[in-house]
C-alpha cells in the first residue's frame, strides 16, 4: 500500500513539474517573441545591445542568431535597393529621356507621335508638334520671344511699358498632402511675392470651359497673368532697389497642375489610345524652361482617406470608404488585367469631366499614383529643377527642410530665428477627422494597390523614404 502511494505521489510530482516547465517555456517564448520583434524594428546599436543581453538571459543564442540573420538580410536588401536607385538617378541625369523610355516602354505610346523636348526657338519659329500646340494655343500664340534679362523671375515688357510675369515656382502635389501649409511657409520668404490666389488652377482647369472641354478665349491667358501683377507692379515702380527687385520671384500654388490632364482626349491624335504624347508639364517646360517645381507627397493610403473624409458630410464613414475603395480598386485592376499599365489606366477613361478608371467621384485612386505623375515632370524637366518632399518629413523636420528649399530656389538664406518663426506658423485650413480611423482591411487593400507605384517613386526620385516602410 505504501509502495502504491509512493508511486502515485511521484507521478503527481512529475505532472506538476511538467506543467510548470510548459508554462515557463511558453512565457519564455512569449518574451522572446516580443523582444525579437523589438530588435527587428529598432536599428540603433545601443538598443540592439540592450535587447541582445535580455535575449541571452531568456531564450538563448539560437534566437539571437535568427534575429541578427533576419536583420542582415533586410539591411542587405535595402542596401541593394539604394545602390540600384542611385545608379538609376545617375543614368537619368545623363540620359534622362532614354532612361524613362526604357523604364516603361509601353508608356510612350502605341501609335502616338514621338515625344520630344521643345525649345523657345521652336515656339518662335512655330515648329511645335500639333499635339502639343493644341494643348495650349492661347499660350503659344501670345507668348513673348524674350524675357527681361537680369531678373530671377520670368517677366517681359508688353505694349511698350506693361510688365507681365509668369511664376518662377510651381508648388504642386495632390490635395491633402500639405500643399497649403507648404505654400504658407515657403512663400514667407521676403523675396517671394504672393499671387492674387494661392491656387489659380489655370493650367489644368480654369482655362477650359468645363462643360465642353474647349479652350476659353485668349483673354483667359491675360487673366492668368494678372494673378502676378503684384510682382509686375514692384518691377515697374521700383519700390525696392534694383538689386532687390531682381531677386524677387512669384509662385503658383495649384496642386492640380501636377496631376490633372483631364481633357487630353480632345487635343491629341486619334492614334493615341493609351494616353497623351504631351501633357501640361511639357507645355510649361516649353515656355518656362528654367522654372522650378516642388511637389509634396503623403502616404497615398492616408491621403486618400483624408481626402474622402475632408470633402464629405456625415454620411461618410470608414465603412462607406471601404465600399468605395473596393469598387474603385476592382475597376482599376480590371484595366491592368486587360493589358494596361499604370499610366494608360489613369488616362484611359478620362471623359472630359470627372470619370476615369478607378474613380467613382468619391475615391480618386489615380491621384495617389505619384510615380506616374512624377515621371511626366521628370521627362519634361531636368532632375535638378524638381524637388520632391515627403509630407511626413515636412511636418516633423520643417526647420531642416525649409532652408533646403530656399537653397534650391537660389534665394538668400534666412537666419535660424526667422526659420523658427516661419515653421511655427499654423495652417488655418487644417481640419481633423472625427469619424475614426480607417478600417484595417481597407488599409491592407490600399497598401497593396499603391505598392508598385511607391517602389517606382522611390526609384525615380532616388529617395527610399517614398517607400513609406515606416508608415505601412
Amino acid at each position: 500500500m505504501v509502495h502504491l502511494r509512493t508511486i502515485f505521489a511521484t507521478l503527481m510530482l512529475i505532472v506538476l513539474v511538467t506543467a510548470l516547465a510548459f508554462y515557463h517555456t511558453s512565457a519564455i517564448s512569449q518574451i522572446g517573441t516580443q523582444l525579437l520583434t523589438r530588435l527587428e524594428k529598432d536599428e540603433t546599436n545601443r538598443e540592439q545591445s540592450s535587447i541582445r543581453t535580455l535575449l541571452m538571459k531568456n531564450v538563448g543564442e539560437s534566437v539571437i542568431n535568427k534575429a541578427e540573420n533576419h536583420q542582415r538580410q533586410r539591411q542587405n536588401s535595402l542596401s541593394g535597393f539604394n545602390q540600384n536607385a542611385s545608379r538609376d538617378i545617375k543614368d537619368i541625369q545623363k540620359r534622362q529621356h532614354n532612361v524613362f523610355a526604357q523604364l516603361s516602354q509601353e508608356t510612350f505610346h502605341d501609335k502616338c507621335p514621338q515625344r520630344r523636348n521643345i525649345t523657345l526657338e521652336d515656339i518662335e519659329m512655330k515648329q511645335l508638334p500639333d499635339d502639343l500646340y493644341k494643348l495650349a494655343p492661347e499660350v503659344f500664340d501670345q507668348f513673348p520671344k524674350t524675357f527681361l534679362e537680369g531678373y530671377s523671375n520670368p517677366c517681359w515688357v508688353q505694349g511698350g511699358d506693361q510688365i507681365r510675369c509668369l511664376p518662377k515656382l510651381f508648388l504642386a502635389g495632390v490635395a491633402k498632402c500639405g500643399t497649403t501649409d507648404l505654400y504658407l511657409k515657403v512663400a514667407s520668404h521676403p523675396h517671394i511675392i504672393h499671387a492674387k490666389e494661392k491656387e489659380p488652377s489655370w493650367w489644368t482647369r480654369n482655362r477650359y470651359d468645363r462643360k465642353q472641354g474647349e479652350h476659353k478665349p485668349v483673354g483667359s491667358f491675360y487673366g492668368y497673368l494678372h494673378e502676378f501683377d503684384k510682382l509686375a507692379n514692384k518691377m515697374r515702380n521700383h519700390q525696392d532697389t534694383d538689386a532687390e527687385v531682381q531677386k524677387l520671384i512669384t509662385v503658383d500654388g495649384s496642386p492640380s497642375t501636377f496631376w490633372d490632364n483631364v481633357f487630353w482626349r480632345k487635343y491629341v491624335s486619334p492614334e493615341c489610345t493609351k494616353g497623351p504624347t504631351y501633357v501640361i508639364a511639357d507645355v510649361i517646360r516649353a515656355i518656362l524652361p528654367k522654372t522650378k517645381i516642388i511637389a509634396i507627397f503623403r502616404n497615398p493610403t492616408d491621403r486618400l482617406y483624408s481626402d474622402y473624409m475632408f470633402t464629405g458630410g456625415r454620411a461618410r464613414t470608414p465603412q462607406t470608404f471601404h465600399e468605395h475603395v473596393l469598387k474603385s480598386t476592382t475597376s482599376f485592376d480590371s484595366c491592368l488585367e486587360s493589358g494596361g499599365n499604370l499610366r494608360s489606366c489613369i488616362y484611359k477613361n478620362f471623359n472630359g469631366q470627372h470619370g476615369h478608371v478607378g474613380h467613382d467621384h468619391l475615391v480618386m485612386l489615380m491621384k495617389g499614383l505619384y510615380s506616374v505623375h512624377a515621371r511626366e515632370w521628370l521627362y519634361a524637366f531636368p532632375r535638378e529643377q524638381l524637388m520632391f518632399i515627403r509630407f511626413e518629413d515636412w511636418y516633423s523636420k520643417c526647420k531642416k527642410i525649409l532652408p533646403e528649399i530656399y537653397s534650391f530656389l537660389e534665394l538668400d538664406s534666412l537666419m535660424s530665428t526667422q526659420i523658427d518663426k516661419i515653421c511655427a506658423k499654423k495652417n488655418p485650413t487644417k481640419k481633423k477627422n472625427s469619424k475614426g480611423p480607417m478600417l484595417n482591411a481597407t488599409r491592407t487593400i490600399l497598401n497593396k494597390f499603391y505598392q508598385v507605384s511607391r517602389q517606382e517613386l522611390a526609384r525615380v526620385t532616388g529617395d527610399m523614404n517614398f517607400l513609406w516602410d515606416d508608415w505601412t
